[in-house]
Protein backbone atom coordinates (compact mmCIF):
# COMPACT_ATOMS: atom_id res chain seq x y z
CA UNK A 1 0.00 0.00 0.00
CA UNK A 2 1.44 3.37 -0.94
CA UNK A 3 0.62 6.58 0.80
CA UNK A 4 -0.28 9.64 -1.17
CA UNK A 5 1.41 12.93 -0.38
CA UNK A 6 -0.69 15.60 1.24
CA UNK A 7 -0.72 18.50 -1.15
CA UNK A 8 -0.38 21.97 0.26
CA UNK A 9 0.75 20.68 3.64
CA UNK A 10 3.35 22.84 5.29
CA UNK A 11 4.71 23.15 8.79
CA UNK A 12 5.60 20.62 11.41
CA UNK A 13 3.54 17.80 12.81
CA UNK A 14 3.11 19.75 16.06
CA UNK A 15 1.69 22.71 14.12
CA UNK A 16 -0.73 20.41 12.31
CA UNK A 17 -1.85 18.86 15.58
CA UNK A 18 -2.39 22.32 17.09
CA UNK A 19 -4.48 23.38 14.10
CA UNK A 20 -6.50 20.17 14.27
CA UNK A 21 -7.12 20.64 18.00
CA UNK A 22 -8.27 24.20 17.34
CA UNK A 23 -10.75 23.04 14.71
CA UNK A 24 -11.99 20.23 16.96
CA UNK A 25 -12.45 22.68 19.84
CA UNK A 26 -14.43 25.03 17.62
CA UNK A 27 -16.68 22.20 16.42
CA UNK A 28 -17.32 20.94 19.96
CA UNK A 29 -18.13 24.44 21.23
CA UNK A 30 -20.53 25.00 18.33
CA UNK A 31 -22.18 21.60 18.71
CA UNK A 32 -22.51 21.75 22.51
CA UNK A 33 -23.14 25.41 23.46
CA UNK A 34 -24.53 24.46 26.89
CA UNK A 35 -21.04 23.31 27.88
CA UNK A 36 -17.88 25.32 28.55
CA UNK A 37 -15.27 23.32 26.64
CA UNK A 38 -11.51 23.73 27.10
CA UNK A 39 -8.39 21.92 25.95
CA UNK A 40 -5.14 22.10 27.87
CA UNK A 41 -1.72 20.64 27.22
CA UNK A 42 0.27 20.32 30.42
CA UNK A 43 3.34 18.79 28.81
CA UNK A 44 4.11 17.22 25.44
CA UNK A 45 1.71 14.36 24.89
CA UNK A 46 -0.42 15.18 27.97
CA UNK A 47 -3.54 16.87 26.64
CA UNK A 48 -6.77 17.11 28.63
CA UNK A 49 -10.13 18.02 27.14
CA UNK A 50 -12.79 19.18 29.61
CA UNK A 51 -16.41 20.26 29.44
CA UNK A 52 -18.36 21.89 32.26
CA UNK A 53 -22.13 22.24 32.05
CA UNK A 54 -23.05 25.92 32.19
CA UNK A 55 -26.06 25.34 34.43
CA UNK A 56 -26.31 23.65 37.81
CA UNK A 57 -27.64 20.13 37.95
CA UNK A 58 -30.22 18.86 40.38
CA UNK A 59 -29.95 15.76 42.54
CA UNK A 60 -32.43 14.10 40.16
CA UNK A 61 -30.20 14.85 37.17
CA UNK A 62 -27.13 13.53 38.97
CA UNK A 63 -29.01 10.36 39.93
CA UNK A 64 -29.85 9.85 36.25
CA UNK A 65 -26.13 9.96 35.41
CA UNK A 66 -25.71 13.57 34.33
CA UNK A 67 -22.33 15.00 35.30
CA UNK A 68 -21.51 18.68 35.64
CA UNK A 69 -17.88 18.13 34.52
CA UNK A 70 -16.51 15.56 32.11
CA UNK A 71 -12.96 15.02 30.85
CA UNK A 72 -11.27 13.08 28.10
CA UNK A 73 -7.81 12.56 26.65
CA UNK A 74 -8.88 13.78 23.19
CA UNK A 75 -11.68 15.53 21.31
CA UNK A 76 -13.23 12.31 20.02
CA UNK A 77 -13.54 10.81 23.50
CA UNK A 78 -14.99 14.04 24.86
CA UNK A 79 -17.44 14.28 21.95
CA UNK A 80 -18.74 10.78 22.72
CA UNK A 81 -19.15 11.61 26.40
CA UNK A 82 -20.93 14.87 25.56
CA UNK A 83 -23.29 13.08 23.18
CA UNK A 84 -24.16 10.66 25.98
CA UNK A 85 -24.74 13.50 28.46
CA UNK A 86 -26.95 15.36 25.99
CA UNK A 87 -28.98 12.20 25.39
CA UNK A 88 -29.52 11.92 29.15
CA UNK A 89 -30.76 15.51 29.24
CA UNK A 90 -33.08 15.09 26.27
CA UNK A 91 -34.44 11.72 27.41
CA UNK A 92 -35.30 13.14 30.81
CA UNK A 93 -36.99 16.26 29.45
CA UNK A 94 -40.12 14.25 28.86
CA UNK A 95 -40.09 13.64 32.62
CA UNK A 96 -40.05 17.40 33.18
CA UNK A 97 -36.77 18.20 34.86
CA UNK A 98 -37.00 21.06 37.28
CA UNK A 99 -35.52 24.29 35.88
Amino acid sequence: MTSMPLEGRTGSSAESETQLAGRQLEVLRTTYPAWEIQVRTDEPGATRWTAVLRRPITAQMAAAGLRRRICGPDAITLAGALAHQVSLLHNRRSGRWPD
